[in-house]
């Protein structure tokens, strides 16, 4: 089951040391992504981050068979001519924990995701590299604009900021139950540019991406989004998520964001893939 916890937990006094860790890079092993091929001619392509502790074959049974729209349709069935990509994330050393745990980057807690920050650089920063050569591969097939990127929870904290960072305007961005890293220094950079915050000096400064030209950046920011977050999420707060939006927005992203009642921590039920379906339609790929 795809779901992120309260931060990892510290290992007890009996558990054995795990081996000494190497600072590789932690993609270099990893399998493919686990694809869902389209049942038509392949026009759109959806990649979908997972959660902290899961992996992209279990989220895309939650998503795409356990999930159904209120005419009780699955995403594919919706959409038979996408394809989608579920990639997964390593087991990462945690320089904090100093244990391995399943996650796109390193994090102390979901609760309060600005602890410690600076240990997310590295990982959030290899992780964006890693998701950006997804959507080139993709984008050698289809237009990127018909490309979108979804991601729940530390899923959703991954791809908003591939999304930005690519240089490219893909049809749009969904994030489920999400946060952003590093949205105070977002917002109080747009805060003091005279001018449209530069998005690629940005990424350079706290994600040591140095290849993404001003230009290519302020195009990315025109990828609509979509956010959806449970008020009675009790793993990451939904006031989070509308902090999240309040970010986009301060860099001119066209963001909806929509919030249920009950729900938790979790994919939203028929009444979000409802408008999960309408943002695709209308808002991605109008």
């Amino acid at each position: 089951m795809d779901t992120d916890t309260q931060g990892p937990l510290t290992p007890s006094p009996s558990t054995p040391s795990p081996p000494k860790p190497r600072r590789v890079c932690p993609w270099a092993n990893l399998p493919r992504p686990y694809v869902v091929e389209p049942t038509q001619a392949h026009i759109h392509t959806i990649i979908a981050l997972h959660g902290q502790g899961s992996n992209g074959p279990s989220f895309a049974i939650e998503l795409l068979e356990r999930r159904r729209s209120s005419c009780n349709a699955t995403l594919v069935d919706h959409f038979p001519e996408c394809k989608w990509v579920f990639p997964s994330c390593t087991n990462r050393f945690s320089w904090f924990f100093r244990w391995y745990f399943r996650e796109w980057f390193e994090m102390v807690s979901t609760a309060d995701p600005t602890d410690h920050e600076d240990l997310q650089t590295e990982g959030l920063g290899q992780s964006v590299t890693y998701i950006l050569g997804i959507i080139r591969e993709e984008a050698l097939v289809i237009h990127s604009r018909n490309i979108v990127l979804l991601g729940f929870s530390q899923g959703c904290a991954t791809a908003v900021h591939a999304v930005f960072a690519g240089g490219k305007q893909l049809g749009g961005f969904i994030g489920l139950s999400g946060w952003m890293p590093f949205r105070q220094q977002l917002v109080e950079e747009a805060e003091e540019s005279a001018e449209q915050l530069c998005l690629s000096d940005y990424y350079a400064r706290f994600l040591r991406l140095c290849d993404v030209g001003r230009r290519e950046a302020e195009t990315a920011a025109l990828t609509p989004a979509l956010l959806i977050h449970h008020a009675d999420d009790d793993v990451v707060n939904v006031e989070l998520g509308e902090q999240m939006r309040d970010a986009l927005l301060a860099i001119s992203v066209n963001v909806s964001f929509e919030k249920f009642a009950t729900g938790g921590h979790w994919v939203p039920g028929a009444d979000g893939i409802d408008i999960i379906v309408r943002f695709l339609l209308h808002e991605a790929w109008n």
